[in-house]
């Protein structure tokens, strides 16, 4: 499964993805040549030889260092090998160090990472009961929620449970009897019948007497209590005796007391209990504190039972108060349309009160399922959505692009992308690099567009750097100290957006230089140098081409290397003659003023030396050229400033290759040398003696992208082959070549299996959530909407090459259809159905989806009373498929040429569809000149389609829609613009199957919210939105009756808001609720999260 980009960025006219953030309305890719958005989250590897492409360093003739210098007795150098004649954005080729894809090296790929999924647990205690809740409310008699419309009920593999006989709860396993207690006076009030509707709420009655309880065979002996028989009818209860008063019954700490029970006297803290044969001391005056108290029990300082308050009429008991339900989303103060469902709350929680009347010691927390989702209805629901059994890897791509060290400190930077979203990475060690962990990375204050990763970084005791470029944004990260970063705003790092590379950069006495690309074009081709300075990380100055200011005559030239020591920076640089006489040749430049202008540094070129390696350091500047015809070796030399050079040591080693990058620190120098297909180490103090340091193993697959010299250790940055995609290499040695123990796998937030789930459809007595794990697409079945179990993808259904996952799903009368995307740049289809949602197929290869899929996409699903609907686009246009039985599918048409078709001037694009009374309707984007508009597509039988444009609201420049429902013939439609170039939510309802429309007002007045999820429910619509930046949103919930006006709450709590980022990208109504599926991710990881909650 390995990702080559964000899933977000295929399509020609750059659409976001349903259901993923979309900041603001990119333009359609094919209006311009530039890199589609779709380019994976680091810079592609270059298309390498087999050797790594510093083979071409060793050549037997010599370069002229500068066509314009003297004449002198310094011998000429060689002129490199050809193969370095690339085009003149060659630079980011020549900083990678190792690209080892030797597929003859044989060596196992021991450093491979392997996910092991967790074990489901025999039983879930927090499930089972709210499943049990659930399940009696429906056992009770109660009619069970008729099926929708469009779909018929699809049989279950397994019967769902009808019995209605509930046995009554044991006693509490903790709790025994000591000896010598004296038992109750009064006989212990029944548990309350949990599952059944209370009768008459307006008044408590007192509930016929219980047979005595059996204490469960799980229940612990307390020390020096009698053990309790093991069967049989219990023994009579014991007289008190005179002087002992009855024990008192523990006040449910967190419920209502039960109407009609005898008020007891207070007990001690809730866990004592009475001492054998100790004086009975005299009752507890207080409760302990979170209790409250049940209606019908007269507390301290009120009047008992059946007696009339102060200022209060005496009449008949009043119903029990509302227990406060944090999870429900209805505004507050609202009175609920149904009170039975609180009263179905409130019947659960007396049923827990009925064992502490019971004398059952109700331990604060026991009954909580441990997700902290007891309280919203939202949990974490990693485990709720098993992965499958077998091995697996994690799904994703990680790497690490590039490391440097300041004394002690290390950084490594990198980043992490994968089916849908995509990361940075920034790890920290500040013992040398023998241990690292995240760095804390916080985000700028006016949030961030841009999905670029960290690709360079440098530091110095005045702070750091880190920068990444590319089609995706520009973006700068700055430092203090190597542990807290900060990104900074948008603006900062737009001189590194689209048309720049950045290769490299360094930190100077002056602030930072950085070196690399840039292309008027966009697309490189005529790529010129580029160099950019800055005196704070904050405030950049660009050159380009001759504004650089060296002295290159009648010859191209791109830049490859740079490194600095103190004030002192040099430059090295491919130079390429025009007429090719020599083919190409390296040269050096030097600088004292941060790169405002630069001066030939002439380094030594022995006779028969060939290639140039260039590094500096604490200690100065260590350049290395090639000698040696039957044995290779480097010869160093070393200088202070870059001006006077001296001659220094040789660097031999067995298997020496060339030197392909030198790492300088305050321990000296560590080179880099490729030798028989592993790098080999080798560490100097000055350059004149060397030392073998460790090796780097090749094997096919492992790129070595950059290094860092600290404390006498050597860290190398990359990425390993990972069993079909990409895993970070992290990899250390001291300075006697022992290999430092480091393993970025076990380093938290580092690697984070694929697991997400996306969306969520309901038909008859079952639901399906879809998604992906672990880089496959997956599919998840219920029956209650709590407990899921993995479905089964058969043949290529779910695992093919690359990565894929499911955006959505629908049930109908044939069965079950799920659409997503196979691969990520470009898209390819992916369409699974399944007859009873437990086994799967693909679809996706009947003819109507075409051969050639590169530009094909299949984003949303419906289904309704003619048949199934599946739309997307391909290239430019917008594309629809119509089934009536999910075996044979065809094309949808339109007798409107430009209703589905595009072009590169005019794209068209479908993101969602809805079935329900007037047919089925889709909905998307236009494009032209212009930007881009809402866009409608409606279709009576799902074959011909007809395209209807809304016209953007006040202010907005461009937009369109992404989600759409449908109940009867109320139509909602919701989307994303762009105004004042800031992103705003749009919406619009049609109350007459699509004929009209009309604007609908922002809900809650939030402009920013970008919506997730909307659903039809059988009182209305649902939906959800994610307020806040892309890495640290929270959960808006919306509902409406209508479609016209809007509810809008902020829940809280775990997977609904709090640190990192929320949502629920998935809702449907299923067994008097709504069910949302989404994710929650943090610093540390991310796992789903599983909502529930009543209908609205």
């Amino acid at each position: 499964m390995t990702a080559t980009g964000k899933p977000d960025d295929d399509h020609d006219v750059e659409r976001p993805e349903p259901g993923q953030p979309a900041p603001a309305p990119p333009p359609p890719q094919w209006l311009d040549d530039q890199q589609p958005s779709a380019t994976p989250l680091l810079p592609e590897d270059d298309p390498e030889p087999d050797d790594p492409e510093f083979a071409d360093d060793f050549e037997d003739t010599d370069d002229p260092e500068d066509d314009g210098a003297p004449e002198s007795n310094v011998p000429v150098d060689d002129p490199e090998d050809d193969a370095e004649a690339e085009p003149a954005d060659r630079t980011i080729s020549d900083r990678t160090i190792s690209d080892l894809n030797i597929a003859d090296l044989g060596i196992d790929e021991s450093s491979r990472t392997v996910i092991l999924p967790r074990r489901q647990a025999a039983a879930d205690t927090g499930d089972s009961r709210q499943d049990a809740g659930e399940g009696q409310q429906r056992e009770s008699g109660q009619p069970v929620p008729p099926p929708p419309a469009t779909s018929t009920d699809i049989p279950m593999s397994a019967d769902i449970p009808t019995s209605t006989d509930i046995p009554a709860p044991p006693p509490f396993p903790y709790t025994q009897e000591a000896p010598g207690e004296a038992e109750a006076q009064h006989p212990a009030p029944p548990p309350f019948p949990y599952g059944q509707e209370m009768p008459d709420v307006t008044r408590a009655e007192r509930l016929p007497p219980m047979p005595p309880q059996q204490p469960p065979g799980y229940a612990n002996e307390m020390p020096g209590a009698a053990s309790p028989p093991a069967a049989g009818p219990p023994a009579p209860a014991p007289q008190p005796s005179p002087s002992q008063s009855p024990p008192a019954h523990e006040p449910f700490p967190y419920a209502q007391e039960i109407p009609g029970t005898p008020a007891p006297a207070h007990e001690p803290f809730p866990y004592a209990q009475q001492i054998p044969g100790a004086p009975s001391g005299p009752p507890a005056a207080e409760p302990f504190p979170w209790a409250q108290q049940m209606p019908g029990a007269p507390q301290p300082g009120q009047p008992a039972h059946g007696q009339a308050a102060h200022g209060q009429a005496a009449h008949g008991q009043a119903a029990p108060p509302m227990i406060d339900e944090p999870w429900r989303t209805g505004s507050p103060g609202k009175r609920p349309r149904n009170v039975k469902k609180p009263l179905l709350i409130g019947v659960a929680g007396l049923a827990v009160a009925a064992l502490v009347a019971a004398g059952v010691l109700i331990v604060p927390g026991l009954l909580d399922d441990g997700d902290g989702g007891d309280a919203t209805g939202a949990k974490l629901a990693g485990s709720i959505f098993p992965l499958n059994d077998a091995v697996r890897t994690d799904g994703r791509n990680q790497e690490f692009t590039s490391a440097a060290a300041v004394g002690t400190t290390v950084v490594a930077v990198g980043g992490e992308s994968g089916v849908a979203k995509s990361r940075d990475l920034f790890l920290v060690s500040t013992d040398g690099g023998r241990t690292f962990e995240p760095a804390k990375v916080e985000g700028p204050d006016d949030g961030s567009t841009s999905t670029t990763a960290p690709q360079v970084v440098a530091g110095s005791s005045a702070g750091w750097i880190a920068i990444g470029s590319g089609g995706s944004g520009g973006a700068v990260w700055t430092s203090s100290d190597g542990r807290t970063w900060t990104r900074q705003p948008d603006a900062v790092g737009r001189v590194f957006g689209p048309g720049n590379r950045v290769h490299q950069v360094v930190s100077t006495g002056n602030g930072f230089i950085a070196i690399g690309a840039n292309s008027a074009k966009g697309d490189f081709s005529d790529a010129e140098a580029a160099v950019w300075s800055s005196a704070d990380g904050r405030q950049w100055e660009t050159r380009a081409g001759e504004q650089i200011g060296l002295e290159v005559n009648r010859a191209s030239y791109s830049l490859v290397e740079i490194s600095a020591s103190g004030d002192s920076v040099l430059l090295k640089a491919l130079v390429k003659p025009d007429n090719k006489k020599p083919a190409q040749y390296r040269k050096v430049w030097r600088s004292q003023d941060g790169g405002r202008t630069w001066t030939v540094s002439e380094v030594p070129v022995p006779k028969g030396a060939r290639g140039l390696t260039v590094g500096g350091g604490e200690a100065g500047f260590l350049a290395i050229r090639e000698m040696g015809k039957d044995k290779a070796y480097g010869q160093a030399f070393v200088s202070k400033d870059g001006e006077t050079w001296n001659e220094a040591g040789k660097l031999e080693l067995d298997g020496y290759g060339f030197t392909m990058q030198i790492l300088g620190g305050s321990s000296g120098y560590t080179a880099l040398v490729h030798g028989g297909g592993d790098v080999l180490l080798s560490h100097s103090a000055d350059g004149r003696t060397w030392k073998p340091a460790g090796s780097a193993p090749g094997k096919p697959g492992r790129k070595i992208a950059g290094g860092a010299l600290a404390d006498g250790q050597t860290i190398l940055v990359g990425h390993d082959p990972g069993g079909g995609d990409k895993d970070p290499l992290l990899s250390g040695w001291d300075n006697d070549g022992r290999p430092v123990p480091l393993d970025p796998a076990k380093i938290p937030g580092v690697v984070r299996p694929d697991h997400a789930v996306q969306a969520v459809g309901a038909a008859g007595p079952l639901a399906v959530a879809v998604g992906s794990a672990s880089g496959d697409a997956a599919v998840w079945t219920s029956a209650d909407g709590a407990s899921w179990k993995a479905a089964q993808g058969l043949g290529a259904a779910f695992t093919r090459p690359g990565s894929q996952r499911l955006l959505d799903v629908a049930g109908g009368q044939a069965g079950w259809l799920a659409v997503g995307y196979d691969q990520i740049a470009p898209k390819r289809p992916l369409v699974v159905v399944s007859k009873d949602g437990s086994a799967w197929q693909t679809a996706d290869s009947a003819a109507a989806f075409g051969t050639d899929k590169e530009n094909l996409a299949t984003n949303a699903a419906a289904s309704g009373s003619a048949g199934y609907v599946v739309v997307g686009s391909e290239g430019p246009s917008a594309a629809a498929w119509f089934s009536t039985d999910l075996r044979k599918w065809e094309r949808g048409s339109s007798d409107d040429e430009d209703a589905l078709k595009g072009s590169e001037d005019a794209g068209r694009w479908m993101l969602d569809v809805t079935g329900g009374d007037p047919g089925f309707t889709a909905v998307g984007g236009v494009s032209d000149s212009e930007g881009d508009r809402p866009a409608v597509w409606s279709s009576q039988d799902g074959r011909k389609w007809a395209l209807k444009e809304l016209p953007l609201p006040g202010g907005a420049g461009e937009g369109h829609l992404t989600h759409v429902a449908a109940k009867g013939g109320t139509l909602v439609a919701a989307g994303v613009a762009t105004a004042e170039q800031e992103s705003t939510w749009i919406g619009y309802v049609s109350t007459d199957g699509g004929a009209s429309w009309r604007e609908l007002p922002v809900p809650g007045g939030d402009k920013e919210l970008v919506v997730k999820a909307l659903t039809a429910t059988p009182q209305g619509f649902a939906a959800t939105a994610a307020s806040g930046t892309a890495d640290a949103a929270d959960v808006v919930s919306m509902t409406s009756s209508d479609g016209s006006n809007w509810e809008v709450t902020r829940p809280e709590g775990t997977g609904l808001s709090g640190a990192g980022a929320q949502e629920i990208t998935g809702l449907a109504a299923f067994q008097e609720k709504v069910v949302g599926v989404g994710g929650s991710s943090g610093p540390d990881g991310g796992q789903p999260v599983l909502w529930s909650r009543p209908l609205p």
